[in-house]
């Protein structure tokens, strides 16, 4: 099978998506597939609405499908219909978030949902990463309009070449060890996590915060200044992006995972937290339930609840062995979970079949 995938910017940039996209790529280059990237430069929003860029000239004839990562769909929504015509072959997006469904003014989300509605309709089909990216699918455009559709989860098994331990062994004094993993981004409630912590000792705990810090750097500069204000500096690090060697290190050397995003598509590095033992805190938006069980292997609080996600902190420095029990917990909820492989068959066998009945309408 000859595949295109169409994304913006670079294949290797840090994000839970690009690692999907990469899994899947791998994984169909294993089976003797053959994959083109097709990359288009990442622009502001309005300006791929208003830029009619001649997509189909990128696009080779004699590809047998094309994926596009959902996040281009700005810069094709009008064109895929003379995509289709000029080449003949189906067209797949790749859904890791709505945008419709992220954190921001109304006036944008109002345009992301009708731009993304039109996304949908103008596809042959949707490979989607969660059940809750594919009820959101649904919302935008009703459930009986979907195209033909696939949902395969993320996987976390993203350290094959190590030992975890097989549980968490918290200590039973000293400061509670959290980890953030994650681009400082709003979406994404370091904020809320930094609310949270300025209600408990000083001494109860310890934060490490490991992500990009580029991307937003408003924020990342209002996040600088809330942990000064808070005099949170001496329980707080900001280590920058680490690569999956560090990363793992991190993982080991922590007791709790917390990522309190605004609306977390699915949330793999959840799963990897629960590969090492940890425990995780997610929000009830997004994907995160699908992971994490709540009161067994994690918690879920509402998005932007700094107080229940302060209590439930407080509880865990205070009680040990429940954190134990959570992280026992965690890592058996990790065994269970789909691996990359998983995903990746799941879509090839979506692929094929998407292939074979362009095949017979042709």
């Amino acid at each position: 099978m000859r595949v295109g995938l169409l994304i913006y910017g670079d294949l290797d940039s840090q994000s839970g998506g690009y690692l999907y996209d990469r899994k899947l790529l791998a994984y169909l280059q294993q089976q003797g597939d053959t994959v083109e990237i097709i990359s288009l430069p990442h622009r502001p929003y309005w300006r791929e609405l208003c830029t009619r860029r001649d997509v189909a000239d990128l696009v080779r004839t004699d590809l047998d499908i094309l994926i596009q990562d959902e996040l281009v769909h700005p810069s094709v929504f009008r064109i895929n219909p003379l995509l289709r015509q000029r080449t003949g072959i189906p067209v797949v997006g790749l859904v890791h978030l709505f945008s419709a469904y992220a954190q921001q003014p109304c006036y944008r989300a109002w345009l992301y949902r009708d731009t993304e509605r039109r996304y949908i309709k103008s596809v042959d089909g949707l490979i989607l990463n969660s059940h809750n990216s594919l009820k959101q699918a649904g919302e935008l455009i009703g459930n009986d309009c979907l195209p033909p559709h696939v949902v395969a989860v993320p996987a976390g098994n993203n350290f094959p070449d190590l030992e975890i331990p097989d549980a968490t062994r918290p200590e039973l004094s000293g400061p509670l060890r959290i980890l953030y993993v994650g681009n400082v981004i709003r979406q994404k409630g370091l904020h809320i996590l930094l609310q949270a912590l300025h209600s408990l000792p000083r001494q109860g705990f310890q934060l490490t915060v490991a992500g990009r810090l580029d991307m937003e750097p408003n924020y990342v500069k209002s996040i600088k200044a809330t942990i000064q204000q808070l005099e949170l500096h001496s329980q707080v690090s900001m280590i920058g992006p680490l690569n999956s060697e560090q990363l793992a290190r991190v993982y080991q050397s922590h007791q709790l995972f917390v990522l309190p995003s605004v609306n977390e598509a699915y949330g793999i590095v959840y799963i990897e937290a629960q590969q090492f033992g940890l425990p995780a805190i997610g929000t009830t938006a997004g994907g995160a339930g699908e992971i994490i069980t709540h009161g067994n292997n994690g918690y879920l609080i509402k998005p932007g609840d700094s107080t229940a996600l302060a209590g439930l902190l407080e509880i865990l420095h205070r009680d040990r062995l429940l954190l134990q029990s959570l992280g026992t917990n965690a890592l058996q909820a990790y065994r269970q979970h789909p691996v990359w492989e998983d995903t990746g068959r799941t879509i090839r066998a979506f692929l094929l079949e998407l292939v074979a009945r362009n095949g017979d309408i042709h």
